[in-house]
């Protein structure tokens, strides 16, 4: 008898035991194993991008528009992919070089059902079809216009192109992820909705790629304060100091002439929003950008200093400047016009370069921005040389002069408001200027209103 239930014993014991490491096994790789497209292991045993930031994936209640995971292989020498989206065509991974779309391996997950592997151009929006090299155990099921899939990619290829990045070790890239309702021939075409990580990730080792909004948004308030402060305050405050001096000669505003009143009010603000977006920026980054982040950001990051770094100067100069009287005087006119002319200048290249069309600094942010700011630099020029041609055309077709300069130390100090050291301009008939003035306001508070809207709404 005793005998007998030793027997029994040992029979399930051997049935038990193996189940119990098995169960045990499973559970520590459960997202691998039964449900990838779970939010279970995020953070911990890999590495999870979500869209939402807080869905749940398959394992909760808040549905994600688009999930993709990854985690090392045991010998650490390839690593899993997992996606899933709401897509007619596609859903794809990007690991990037850059905060965009340009120079980029993409692997994309097809409603056709296979796994395509392309690269984006570093210039351009050129999406080039690539062979799939080092991709196994692919996976894609496509239902209810939702595509879920997995993958295994070696981290690195020895006879693999310049296309095929190195995710091994200490490389670490931009994680994207985008999601198309068509295909060309069964490749991925302009995506639908695309989500970019704040910061590069490593692919070769779990963690968590967390949506940064915060420092998305300190960007989107550096990009408005420096907007508001080059074209919507700068750009009409120099004009005012250059051109309209006398078109309230005969109006005071807070103990001054109008034109000097306004040029103080505008490049002061200036001055406080630049060295804000300033300040901001390098709280969001933690870092001057290098060279290898790329030649535009670097450009950006030089431009900006610089830009900063006149304003700064520019107003140190406006405290001490010399009495109008003053032998000096001519000096501190010349270096006062050059540093605001040169700021000016390089305040909207380095606005411009933000906003290219190619990689801009904020993602998915709307093209038309970088085209509305490149017509307001045309119709800023074009409105200047009006403004310095017309006179002489009037005054030639005339025969009588239209302006009378009056000597430069005629103007009580600027201390008082009054004039900055400039022969004044009196203009007889100053009504086409006062339509040209009007009509430039209007276009600066327009162009204003519309960049900044467009970094506002520049999607997270």
């Amino acid at each position: 008898m005793l005998k007998i239930v030793a027997m029994e014993l040992l029979f399930l014991m051997i049935l038990v035991v193996p189940a119990l490491v098995d169960s045990e096994s499973t559970s520590i790789d459960l997202y691998s194993e039964s449900d990838p497209y779970s939010d279970e292991g995020c953070g911990t045993a890999r590495t999870c991008f979500r869209k939402p930031s807080d869905c749940t994936g398959t394992s909760g209640n808040k549905t994600c528009e688009m999930f993709t995971s990854w985690w090392p292989t045991d010998d650490g020498s390839e690593t899993n992919f997992a996606l899933f989206g709401a897509a007619k065509g596609y859903i794809a991974v990007g690991i990037s070089r850059s905060t965009g779309m340009p120079d980029t391996d993409v692997y994309a997950c097809t409603s056709e059902l296979e796994v395509k592997r392309s690269y984006n151009k570093p210039t351009g929006h050129e999406n080039i079809p690539k062979s799939l090299i080092g991709v196994t155990d692919q996976s894609v099921l496509y239902e209810d216009n939702f595509i879920k899939c997995q993958f295994v990619r070696q981290q690195s290829l020895e006879d693999g192109d310049g296309t095929f990045f190195d995710i091994s070790g200490n490389y670490t890239y931009y994680s994207l992820m985008a999601i198309g309702d068509n295909l060309n021939n069964g490749n991925v075409t302009m995506h639908r909705v695309r989500e970019g990580s704040a910061d590069k990730v490593s692919f070769s080792a779990a963690g968590d790629v967390e949506n940064d909004y915060t420092k998305l948004r300190l960007k989107k308030a550096h990009g408005a304060m420096m907007t508001i402060a080059w074209i919507g305050l700068a750009a009409p405050g120099i004009s005012v100091a250059r051109y309209f001096k006398p078109l309230w000669s005969n109006r005071n505003l807070c103990g001054g002439k109008v034109w000097f009143a306004i040029h103080r009010f505008s490049l002061v603000t200036t001055f406080v929003l630049t060295c804000a977006a300033f300040v901001t920026i390098f709280v969001a980054e933690k870092k001057f950008l290098l060279p290898e982040e790329g030649a535009a950001k670097f450009l950006h990051n030089i431009f900006g200093c610089i830009v900063t770094a006149l304003s700064i100067v520019n107003v140190i100069m406006a405290i001490f400047r010399p009495h109008p009287d003053a032998p000096k005087r001519k000096y501190y006119n010349w270096s006062h016009r050059a540093a605001g002319m040169t700021a000016l200048v390089l305040s909207a290249v380095t606005i411009l370069i933000a906003l290219n069309t190619n990689d801009p600094f904020l993602p998915n942010l709307s093209v038309t921005a970088f085209w509305v700011v490149i017509a307001f630099v045309v119709y800023h020029i074009i409105t200047w040389l009006l403004y310095e041609l017309l006179p002489k055309v009037i005054d030639s077709r005339k025969g009588s002069p239209l302006i009378v300069r009056v000597p430069e130390n005629d103007d009580l100090p600027m201390s008082e408001g009054k004039n900055i050291g400039q022969d004044e301009v009196v203009d007889e008939n100053p009504f086409y200027k006062r339509v040209m003035h009007y009509l430039y306001t209007v276009v600066v508070i327009a162009v204003t209103v519309w960049v900044v809207a467009m970094v506002a709404l520049s999607k997270e």
